[in-house]
C-alpha cells in the first residue's frame, strides 16, 4: 500500500531537534558566488540559498543528483522510471524550464525544451552545489523564476595524488571512477573519468490495457560514461587563469507507446531507447586591475545532443532516428569593484548565441542574446542592501529588463532579518516558437509568443553562528502570460501555444543545520500553494507539503546516518481529478574509515519498501511509472587526504 506523508508528523520531528544547544567555535560562514555573481560570505547574503559541499554529497543516501536536490528546501523532483530516466526540478513551485542550471558558470539545457539532463551528472563528478531560491533573471537572464541550480565539478587539492571508487548494488547496478589531482606550485587541477552501468527495471509499474498502454515488461537498462578536467594556475598576485570541461555519453531504455503517423495503432512491445551527450567547455581569464577593481573575461560553450529511436508499428522493422541538438556559445566580461570595505560593485556584459539542428525544419536555427548586468551590495552598520538590474536583448523577442531589490537588518553577528522583491522572465523554446507545421501532432509554433513574467516578495530571517544554521523564509510569486497550449479549430484543427494564463506560487521554507560533537542534525520543512489563478486548481504534481530529516553519528571510524523524507499527496492533471497518494521514504548511509585514505561505504535506500508513484501518464490508460523498491549499494573509495 503506498505511505502517506503527514506533515504534522515530520513538523514535530523537526521541533524535536530543534533545541538550543550550547555554541561551538566553528568555521567560518562558507562563500557563496551564485547568490551575486560575485563571493560573498553566506552570512552577508540576503537571499535565501543552500551550499552542499562534497563531505555531504559523499555521505548522502542518495544515487543521483535529482534524488540528492529533492531533499533540499524548495525543490521538488520527478522521474519517469529508474535509473537515468528523464526527471524534472521544480523549484519553489515553477516549471523545470523555470529553473536555471549552471555547471560551472555555463548554462546547460535543451534550446528545444530548456530542460537540462541532471539525471545523466553523476554526483562523483560535483565538487559542490549551490542553489538559489527566488528570482534571479536580474542577475542571469531568462529561465531564472524560480532560481537558480550551480554545479561545480571536482577540483584538486592538496599534493597531486590519485584516487578511485568502486560499487556494485541491487538492480545490477555498478558504478566507478578514478581520478587523478592536487596542486602543484601555482598550478591546480584534477582530472577524472567515470563510468555507471545498471540493468534498473521496467519504467512502467503495470500493464492497464487500452490503445497507448506503454508497459513492456523488459529491463530498461541504462549505461554512462563520463569525463572531466578542471584546472587554474596564478601567473603572480595579479593575474591568473584557467578552464574546466566536462562530457557525458548516456544511453537509456525506457517503455512508451509506438503509434503510426495517424496515432490508430500502437504497440508498446518495443524496446524504445535514446542516446544523449552533454559537454560543457569553459576558459578565464582573471586579472586585479588595482587594489578595488577585479575583471574576469570567461567563454565557453555548452552542447546537448539528443538522439531517439522511434518505432512504427505498422512497417514493423522500420525504425526512425530523430536527433535535436543545442549548442550554446557565451561570453562574459565581468567587473567587481570595492568602492570601500562596505561597499561592493559588479559590472558584466554577456553574449550568448545558441544553434539549433534537428531532424525538425525549424523556421529558425540560432538566437544571440545581448545583455548588461549591474549589481551592488552595501553594508552600513546594522544595515545591508543588496539590488542588481539587468537588460537582456533577445534576437527577435526584444529587450526584457529586470531587477531586485534585498534588505537586511543584522540584529547581531548571527541573527538577520531580510525582505526582497524581484523580477523573473522565461523566454518560449525553439519548439513553442519555431515548431514547423506537423500534420501528425496537429501543432505549429507561435513566433508571436511573448516570455512568462514574474514578480516576487519574499521576507525571511535567518540565524547562522558557529556550528548553527537556520532559515525561514516566507514567498509570494505571481507568474503571468504563461505558455499554454491552444487547441486548434476548424477546418485545419492545428493547435499552438499561446500567453494564456497566470500562476500564483506562495509558500514558506524552513531550514535547520547543526553539528555538536559527534552528532549532526538537518532538517528542513516546506509549504506550497501553486495555483492556477484561471481555475483555482493546483497545478500538476506540486506537493503542499514536503520536507526532510536527517540524523548522522559519528562512532569512532563508523559515520551513520538515517533520513527521513516526506512527500504529501498531489494532483498529477491540471484538473485535480487523479490524485497521487503522500509517501514517506526511510534512507540509510554508513562510511567506515578504515585508515586516512581507504573508506567503504553502504547506502540502504527505501527501507520499509514503500510502493509511490512520482508520475502517471496523462494519456488514457494512465499508466504509472515505475520507482525504485528497497535497494542496496555498497562501494570503496581511495581519497588521499
Amino acid at each position: 500500500m503506498p505511505a502517506h506523508f503527514h506533515p504534522a508528523a515530520l513538523a514535530a520531528a523537526l521541533a524535536t531537534i530543534v533545541v538550543p544547544l550550547p555554541a561551538i567555535a566553528g568555521e567560518l560562514p562558507p562563500v557563496v558566488v551564485t547568490a551575486t555573481r560575485t563571493p560573498t560570505r553566506s552570512n552577508d547574503l540576503l537571499s535565501d540559498v543552500s551550499i552542499i559541499d562534497r563531505e555531504q554529497l559523499d555521505r548522502s543516501s542518495a544515487n543521483s543528483l535529482p534524488e540528492f536536490l529533492a531533499t533540499l528546501p524548495g525543490i521538488q523532483t520527478t522521474s519517469n522510471g529508474g535509473v537515468g530516466a528523464s526527471s524534472t526540478i521544480s523549484l519553489r513551485g515553477t516549471n523545470t524550464n523555470q529553473t536555471l542550471v549552471l555547471i560551472d558558470g555555463q548554462r546547460m539545457s535543451s534550446a528545444t525544451t530548456c530542460a537540462a539532463a541532471l539525471e545523466h551528472l553523476p554526483l562523483d563528478q560535483v565538487e559542490r552545489i549551490e542553489v538559489l531560491r527566488g528570482p534571479a533573471s536580474s542577475l542571469y537572464g531568462s529561465d531564472a523564476i524560480g532560481g537558480v541550480i550551480q554545479i561545480f565539478t571536482r577540483q584538486g587539492e592538496g599534493a597531486p595524488k590519485p584516487g578511485f571508487s568502486l560499487g556494485a548494488g541491487t538492480y545490477r547496478t555498478r558504478q566507478g571512477t578514478v581520478a587523478y589531482g592536487g596542486q602543484s606550485g601555482d598550478t591546480r587541477f584534477n582530472l577524472q573519468a567515470g563510468w555507471q552501468e545498471s540493468d534498473s527495471f521496467s519504467s512502467i509499474r503495470e500493464a492497464k490495457g487500452g490503445l497507448y498502454d506503454m508497459y513492456n515488461p523488459d529491463e530498461d537498462r541504462y549505461r554512462n560514461g563520463n569525463l572531466s578536467a578542471r584546472f587554474s594556475h596564478r601567473l603572480n598576485e595579479d593575474l591568473s587563469f584557467g578552464g574546466e570541461a566536462l562530457h557525458i555519453d548516456a544511453k537509456k531504455r525506457f517503455d512508451s507507446a509506438n503509434c503510426d503517423d495517424f496515432g490508430t495503432v500502437c504497440t508498446a512491445n518495443y524496446d524504445n531507447r535514446q542516446h544523449q551527450q552533454l559537454s560543457t567547455y569553459s576558459a578565464h581569464l582573471a586579472y586585479r586591475v588595482t587594489q578595488a577593481w577585479k575583471t574576469q573575461l570567461r567563454v565557453g560553450q555548452s552542447q546537448d545532443k539528443t538522439l531517439n529511436w522511434r518505432y512504427d508499428p505498422t512497417a514493423l522493422a522500420a525504425v526512425t532516428r530523430q536527433h535535436y541538438d543545442t549548442t550554446q556559445d557565451q561570453l562574459v566580461w565581468q567587473n567587481d569593484f570595492a568602492l570601500s570595505p562596505a561597499n561592493k560593485l559588479m559590472a558584466a556584459l554577456e553574449w550568448r548565441q545558441v544553434r539549433v539542428s534537428s531532424t525538425q525544419a525549424f523556421t529558425y536555427t540560432d538566437q544571440s542574446t545581448r545583455s548588461m548586468v549591474l549589481g551592488y551590495q552595501g553594508n552600513f552598520g546594522a544595515h545591508s542592501l543588496q539590488a542588481s538590474v539587468r537588460s537582456d536583448d533577445i534576437q527577435r523577442l526584444g529587450r526584457h529588463n529586470n531587477g531586485s531589490l534585498a534588505y537586511g537588518y543584522h540584529f547581531d553577528d548571527a541573527w538577520t532579518a531580510r525582505l526582497g522583491v524581484g523580477t523573473a522572465f522565461h523566454a518560449p523554446t525553439f519548439n513553442d516558437l519555431y515548431w514547423p507545421l506537423d500534420m501528425v501532432n496537429f501543432f505549429q509554433g507561435n513566433p508571436d509568443l511573448k516570455p512568462e513574467r514574474s514578480r516576487n516578495k519574499e521576507a525571511g530571517i535567518s540565524y547562522q553562528h558557529a556550528n548553527t544554521s537556520a532559515s525561514l523564509t516566507v514567498y509570494h510569486n505571481k507568474v503571468r502570460d504563461l505558455l499554454d497550449y491552444v487547441s486548434g479549430v476548424a477546418p485545419s484543427w492545428i493547435g499552438t501555444y499561446g500567453n494564456l494564463n497566470s500562476a500564483t506560487l506562495q509558500g514558506a521554507s524552513f531550514s535547520y543545520a547543526r553539528r555538536s560533537g559527534d552528532w549532526e542534525y538537518r532538517g528542513n520543512l516546506d509549504w506550497l500553494s501553486a495555483k492556477d489563478d484561471e481555475t483555482g486548481n493546483t497545478l500538476q504534481r506540486r506537493a503542499r507539503q514536503t520536507g526532510t530529516i536527517e540524523l548522522r553519528r559519528q562512532l569512532g571510524q563508523f559515520n551513520l546516518g538515517t533520513q527521513l523524507q516526506g512527500v504529501s499527496s498531489r494532483y498529477n492533471n491540471r484538473a485535480n481529478t487523479q490524485k497521487l497518494d503522500g509517501y514517506g521514504l526511510l534512507n540509510l548511509d554508513a562510511n567506515y574509515r578504515i585508515d586516512r585514505d581507504w573508506s567503504l561505504f553502504a547506502k540502504l535506500n527505501n527501507l520499509l519498501d514503500k510502493e509511490y508513484t512520482l508520475v502517471r501518464s496523462t494519456l488514457s490508460p494512465y499508466n504509472d511509472y515505475e520507482t525504485p523498491g528497497r535497494n542496496l549499494f555498497v562501494g570503496v573509495r581511495y581519497s588521499p587526504k
